[in-house]
C-alpha cells in the first residue's frame, strides 16, 4: 500500500469572492513497506479563463514552458488518478485545506469524487511530535527545521512541498496512524450548497433604487 503526499497551489486572488482555482498539483508516492519515496508527478492545471496572471507564475515560480504545458481542471484530475492507480492507497497533506479546494473545485465542474478516499492530514500528528503548541498549526518550513530536515527545491512550489512533506511522513511514518475513510454525500452536498450560495449572492443583494427625478 501506498501513501500519495499531495501539495495544491491557486491562482493569486485579489478582489474578495473571486475563486480559489487550482493552478498546480504536486505529489509523491511514498511505499509504506520500504517506507521510501518511490514516484512524483507534477500537473499543472489552466484556470477557466485561461490566462496564468504574471503575479502567480512568479509566485509559484511558473516557466513559459509550464504555462504551456498547463491542462484544464477535469484532465489533471484524469491524469492524477491515473497516476494513483487502482491499488490501495492513503491520501496525506499538509493541513486540510487542499482536501476542501479539491473537493470545492470538483463540485463546480461537476466531477466524481470517489477517489478523493483515505484522507489523513499529516500536520497534525507530526506537529504534536514537534512541539507542545495548543493548536500545532505548525508552517511546513518550521516543521522540516525543527525535525532537521534540509528545505528542497522552492517554497511555494507544488512539487518541492509534496517532496518535502513526504520527508517530514517518512521520518515519522512509525508513529502516524493513517486511518480509512471515505467523503460522505452529505459533505459533497453541503460544497455544492456553498458553491451556489457564493455563485448567486449577488441575487439576493437588494435592487438599486432608480434615482429621483426632480
Amino acid at each position: 500500500m501506498v501513501a500519495i503526499i499531495f501539495d495544491l497551489e491557486l491562482i493569486k486572488r485579489f478582489r474578495k469572492g473571486q475563486p480559489s482555482e487550482i493552478v498546480e498539483i504536486g505529489a509523491c508516492k511514498v511505499d509504506l513497506k520500504t517506507k521510501t519515496m518511490i514516484d512524483q508527478i507534477q500537473i499543472y492545471i489552466s484556470p477557466k479563463k485561461g490566462h496564468i496572471s504574471k503575479s502567480t507564475r512568479k509566485f509559484i515560480k511558473m516557466t513559459e514552458e509550464d504555462v504551456k504545458k498547463a491542462v484544464p481542471f477535469q484532465t489533471a484530475i484524469q491524469l492524477f488518478c491515473e497516476w494513483i492507480g487502482e491499488d490501495n492507497y492513503y491520501l496525506c497533506s499538509w493541513g486540510k485545506d487542499d482536501r476542501a479546494h479539491f473537493i470545492n473545485q470538483s463540485v463546480q465542474n461537476k466531477l466524481n469524487l470517489d477517489w478523493l478516499q483515505n484522507y489523513n492530514d499529516i500536520q497534525k500528528p507530526i506537529g504534536k511530535f514537534l512541539t507542545e503548541a495548543v493548536n500545532n498549526q505548525l508552517g511546513l518550513k518550521n516543521a522540516l527545521n525543527m525535525a532537521g530536515i534540509e528545505l528542497t527545491g522552492k517554497a511555494h512550489r507544488g512539487i518541492d512541498d509534496a517532496i518535502n512533506t513526504a520527508a517530514l511522513f517518512i521520518k515519522f511514518i512509525d508513529r502516524i496512524e493513517l486511518v480509512e475513510n471515505s467523503l460522505s454525500e452529505k459533505e459533497i452536498q453541503n460544497h455544492y450548497k456553498k458553491y451556489k450560495r457564493s455563485r448567486f449572492r449577488h441575487l439576493d443583494r437588494p435592487a438599486k433604487k432608480p434615482p429621483t427625478s426632480h
